[in-house]
C-alpha cells in the first residue's frame, strides 16, 4: 500500500474585539501560527509493512539457541531504519532496510521519485547473517549504508558488517559491498532494478574489495559503514576498525573511477603511543561548513572512572578537502594523524552534567551528533544518563564563529543535527511524532518550531536534510511479530 498525501494549510479565523488584553492574545497567537506554519508536512509514504524486527528476547553474546517463538537479539531490537540508511540525491530519496521476518532478512533498497510519486524497491540476494554468523540472533550493528556518487550517478551499498573477518564462515564473505553501473541512481522508475548493479563472480552482487584498495586485513575488521560527499563530487566512505575500546576511524575516497585509502585518523593501541589508556571512538566524519571534520565520543579502556561507556566531545578538522593532511584541533593548532592522545582535541565533557561520582554510573551511548554552518558556527549534541540518580540530559555544545570558547546548555529533546546554510536544526521524535527545533542565529538553545500531531506513532527515526526539506525515515512503534512498518515523511522547512 502506498500512501501519498499533502498537508494543507489550515485557515484560522479570529474575531477581534476592541479589548487590549484580547488584542495582545491575538498578536501572540498570530506569532505562534506564523512560527509553526513555516514547517509543513509535504509527503507521507508507507515504504513497507514488512521490515525486519527482532521480536524475541535480548540475550548475551554466549547465547546460541534458536528461539522458535521469536527473533532473539544481542544489542537492540530495531535494525531498520538504522545507521546511514537514507540519502537524497537530485529528486530521489534512497532508503535501505532489511526485509522481515526472521526467515527472510534480505537487504532492500527503496527509491522514491519525488516527481512521479513512484517508490521502486530492489531486493538483494544477501540476507542478514546475525551475530557472529548465527543468523537467528539479531545484530543491530549490521546496518545498510547507502551513498551516491555525484560524479557518475553510481549507487554504493555497504551492509551487514561487524568485524566479519573474525568469523570463520565469512572467510570469503567479510566485505558486503554492492555498487551500481554508472547512471543507475537516476534511471527511469521502470529501469530501477537489480540489473543496475554490478554482479560478482559468485553471483550474489557482493564484492570482496574496493577497487584501488588492497588492505584486506583492514577490510576484514570494519564496522559502522557510512558515506558522505565532499568537494568536487568526491564520495567518501568511513568505518571503524577494531574494537570498542581499542579502535580507529578510517576513511576512503571514491573519485568516480576507483577508491583511494585507507586513511587512519587515530591509532589503535594508543597506550603504546603516549596515551594513558587505549581507546576507541564513536562518532562521524563529515564534510560540513566547507571542511572535512571529525567529532566523536571516546570509549576508554579506563575501567575505574565514573563512565560506563563513552565520555567527552572530541573534535578536529582538516584544511585539506580530501582529509589526508593538514589537520587541526578546535583552536587551529596543528595535530598529527594518526592521533594517539585524544586529549589534544577534547573540547567538552558532557559527563560533568551528571551529579554522580560513582564508578560506571554515567552512561553516554546514544544521541551524539554535530554540524557546522556555512558561516563556521559549530554545534554538537550529547545525551547523558546519570544511572545513580536516574536523570537524563540532552545537551547542546556550540561556538559561534570567531569565538574562542564553547558553551553547553540543556535542550528539550535529542535527535540529529543538521545545518541548512546558516540555520541549524535539531530533529527527532517527541511523544512518537516528528519534532523539529531550530537554533536561531543568536540563540544559545533550540526553539521548537514544529511538532507533528497526526498519523502513526513512531519509536525510531533517521533524518536527512537537504535544500530546505527534512526527510524522516521512520519505524512504526506498533506491530506484532518479526516485522514492522516503515514510513517516509517529508517536511518543508
Amino acid at each position: 500500500m502506498l500512501l501519498h498525501r499533502a498537508k494543507k494549510q489550515k485557515n484560522l479565523g479570529i474575531y477581534v474585539k476592541s479589548n487590549l488584553a484580547l488584542l495582545f492574545l491575538i498578536c501572540f497567537l498570530s506569532f505562534s501560527i506564523i512560527t509553526y506554519a513555516s514547517v509543513e508536512l509535504d509527503t507521507e509514504l508507507l515504504i513497507t509493512d514488512n521490515a525486519l524486527f527482532f521480536s524475541g528476547n535480548k540475550v548475551k553474546g554466549s547465547h546460541t539457541a534458536n528461539n522458535p517463538e521469536g527473533y532473539d537479539y544481542i544489542f537492540g531490537n530495531a535494525l531498520s531504519p538504522h545507521g546511514d540508511c537514507i540519502k537524497v540525491y537530485k529528486h530521489f530519496v534512497f532508503m535501505t532496510w532489511y526485509q522481515g521476518g526472521k526467515n527472510n532478512r534480505h537487504v532492500m533498497l527503496s527509491r522514491f521519485n519525488t516527481k512521479t510519486g513512484v517508490v521502486k524497491t530492489i531486493q538483494f540476494p544477501h540476507q542478514h547473517t546475525g551475530f557472529k554468523g548465527k543468523w537467528w540472533l539479531g545484530e543491530t550493528h549490521n546496518t545498510i549504508a547507502v551513498g551516491i556518487s555525484p560524479i557518475n550517478d553510481t549507487i554504493h551499498l555497504l551492509y551487514d558488517m561487524h568485524r566479519n573477518g573474525r568469523v570463520e564462515a565469512f572467510s570469503e564473505d567479510y566485505l558486503r559491498y554492492s555498487y551500481s553501473l554508472e547512471g543507475a541512481a537516476t534511471v527511469p522508475d521502470d529501469k530501477f532494478t537489480l540489473e543496475q548493479f554490478v554482479n560478482s563472480s559468485a553471483g550474489h552482487y557482493k564484492h570482496l574489495a574496493f577497487d584501488g584498495i588492497s588492505e584486506i586485513d583492514t577490510t576484514k575488521l570494519l564496522t559502522y559503514p557510512a558515506f558522505f560527499t565532499g568537494e568536487d563530487g568526491n564520495l567518501f566512505m568511513k568505518m571503524r576498525y577494531g574494537f570498542s575500546a581499542n579502535g580507529k576511524m578510517l576513511f576512503a575516497r571514491y573519485d568516480g573511477k576507483k577508491w583511494h585509502g585507507y586513511y587512519d585518523f587515530n591509532s589503535v593501541l594508543a597506550s603504546e603511543h603516549g596515551s594513558e589508556h587505549n581507546w576507541g571512538l564513536y562518532g562521524d566524519f563529515k564534510f560540513t561548513g566547507g571542511k572535512f571534520r571529525i567529532a566523536f565520543q571516546r570509549r576508554s579502556k579506563n575501567t575505574s572512572d565514573k563512565y560506563l561507556y563513552q565520555n567527552g566531545i572530541y573534535y578536529a578538522y582538516s584544511d585539506d578537502p580530501h582529509g589526508v593532511s593538514d589537520w587541526k584541533n578546535a583552536y587551529a593548532e596543528p595535530i598529527e594523524i594518526p592521533l594517539a592522545i585524544s586529549e589534544h582535541i577534547q573540547i567538552e565533557e558532557p559527563g560533568d552534567w551528571a551529579k554522580t561520582h560513582k564508578k560506571n554510573q554515567v552512561s553516554i551511548v546514544h544521541g551524539f551528533d554535530f554540524t557546522v554552518t556555512n558561516s563556521g558556527d559549530e554545534h554538537f549534541i550529547s545525551k547523558v544518563v546519570d544511572l545513580e540518580f536516574n536523570e537524563e540530559k540532552n545537551l547542546h555544545t556550540f561556538r559561534k564563529f570567531g569565538q574562542k570558547s564553547f558553551t553547553t546548555v540543556q535542550v528539550p529533546f535529542g535527535g540529529q543535527l543538521f545545518s541548512n546554510g546558516d540555520d541549524v536544526y535539531l530533529t527527532g521524535l517527541k511523544n512518537g511524532h516528528v519534532a523539529i527545533a531550530k537554533a536561531e542565529d543568536t540563540s544559545e538553545t533550540f526553539t521548537t518550531i514544529y511538532e507533528h500531531k497526526q498519523g502513526p506513532a513512531f519509536d525510531k527515526a533517521v533524518v536527512f536534510i537537504k535544500d530546505n526539506k527534512a526527510y524522516y525515515f521512520l519505524k512504526d512503534a506498533e506491530g506484532t511479530g518479526d516485522a514492522r512498518s516503515l514510513y517516509l515523511q517529508v517536511f518543508s522547512l
